[in-house]
Formats: structure tokens, C-alpha cells, sequence
């Protein structure tokens, strides 16, 4: 297949591909040929481990594009940006992030969120969107990465709050302390395997805490629900 190049979280990413369906899978995110921040690069050997991790009926197309996006992971650090796991939309020029782990819901409550209030929602990405840490803030970008909806569009935010999701019989929101529930965010941060990346990243999600708000929901699958988390976080 070949390289080509992709440019995500302002920053250019040059793919060493060996499928069609890779390039086709980041085709909203090419970029012409020019000097690359990060050089992502998936062996063979990556792919069948990755494989061999999963029982799900998917060919090596599929597993590279972890791969890929992992190595891609792995180098975020070192320019003050990371990997969280979330669904990420955007309401009138600020995003907001929803986060719990995989089954919970937070797709559905995105999907809440579009159903009930329409063209103002945006969606940045639904499942593995990239967060930057700068002088002015906290924003959220998309990338290809977006999870089995393959909700994303090439896009970015200022951060206007995070939300923890968590089932509940009540619909109900506070906000929180990152600190209180810090083991819980933590799983959704992608770690780098390298120290140098890995502290960068405990750094970049302090720095994270300070910068915006971030709120406990505890919601079923309503309309009621949506309307909870949309009140506080969007009209606060």
C-alpha cells in the first residue's frame, strides 16, 4: 500500500500503511506530503499479536489501524496532547466530553444529546478523540478513531466540561473533583509504554483538571437524562 499523510490535533502524521481500508478509513484526515511530527508504523507482527487479543470476526485491516493508532498514542505526549477515551461533541463553539467505560452509555447519550437538540450538537468524535494541553486551555480534536458508529468529523473544540457517566435510577449531575474520582478517569487515558511519555501524560491530565470543569452523571436513557446533563453543563 504505502505512506501517506494525515494531519490530526494540528499535527502531520506520515501512516506507513500496508491496506487500502487504512487509507480509506483516515480519508477526511489526508494531508499532502510534508514534513512529519510523527511517523506511525504497524509490523506485521503487531498486527497478528493484536489480532490474537481479539475474538472478533475482523481481518488484518482492521487490526493495523489499532496498531497504527496506538504507535500514533504512544508519541502524543511529547507534544502535550493524549488519547481519552470519550464521545465528544460540540455546542455552540465549546465541547464537551462524555466518558465511562465501554457499555455504559455514553454513545447513547450522545445520541440523546443530537436527537433532543439537533443542529447545535456537533459531533467531534464518538469514541477516541485527542485532547491538547496549551498556554490557552484544554481543547478536544477528532481523529479516525471513532469507534463502531464512526462518529467524527474533522473538527476541534475548547473544552466546556468533561462528564463521567455512571447508570442510575435518578437523573442527576454534580460537579466533581477530578481527584475524587481519579482511578476511574485514569482508565480512560491512554499510557504510553515509554516513561518519558507516560509522565508527560500524568502531567498533561493535571494540567487537564485545572483548566476545565468536570461533572458525575448518573442518568438513564432519556430524554430527561439528556435535558440533566445539557442544563448544567452547557447552560451553567
Amino acid at each position: 500500500m504505502g505512506a501517506f499523510y494525515i494531519r490530526i490535533a494540528d499535527l502531520n502524521v506520515r501512516m506507513e500503511s500496508r491496506y487500502e481500508r487504512t487509507l480509506h478509513y483516515c480519508s477526511d484526515y489526508i494531508v499532502q506530503p510534508t514534513d512529519a511530527d510523527i511517523v506511525a508504523v504497524a509490523s506485521k507482527e503487531e498486527i497478528d499479536a493484536e489480532a490474537k487479543l481479539h475474538d472478533e470476526l475482523h481481518g488484518s485491516e482492521y487490526f493495523e489501524s489499532i496498531c497504527l493508532y496506538r504507535a500514533i498514542a504512544e508519541r502524543l505526549p511529547l507534544f502535550d496532547r493524549f488519547v481519552f477515551h470519550g464521545a465528544a461533541v460540540a455546542v455552540n463553539g465549546k465541547g464537551y466530553i462524555f466518558t465511562a467505560p465501554s457499555g455504559t452509555g455514553k454513545s447513547t447519550h450522545v445520541g440523546l444529546w443530537i436527537k433532543h437538540f439537533g443542529d447545535i450538537v456537533s459531533v467531534i468524535n464518538g469514541d477516541k478523540p485527542i485532547i491538547k494541553i496549551d498556554d490557552s486551555g484544554a481543547s478536544v480534536y477528532s481523529s479516525p478513531w471513532a469507534g463502531k458508529e464512526g462518529w467524527k468529523t474533522n473538527s476541534f473544540a475548547d473544552i466546556g466540561g468533561i462528564c463521567l457517566i455512571r447508570r442510575g435510577k435518578e437523573n442527576r449531575i454534580k460537579k466533581i473533583s477530578p481527584s475524587e474520582y481519579f482511578d476511574e478517569l485514569m482508565h480512560q487515558v491512554y499510557i504510553p509504554k515509554n516513561s518519558e511519555a507516560m509522565l508527560k501524560t500524568l502531567e498533561l491530565v493535571d494540567a487537564l483538571a485545572k483548566a476545565v470543569p468536570f461533572y458525575l452523571l448518573e442518568c438513564d436513557i432519556s430524554e430527561e437524562a439528556a435535558r440533566t446533563s445539557f442544563e448544567a453543563m452547557v447552560k451553567e
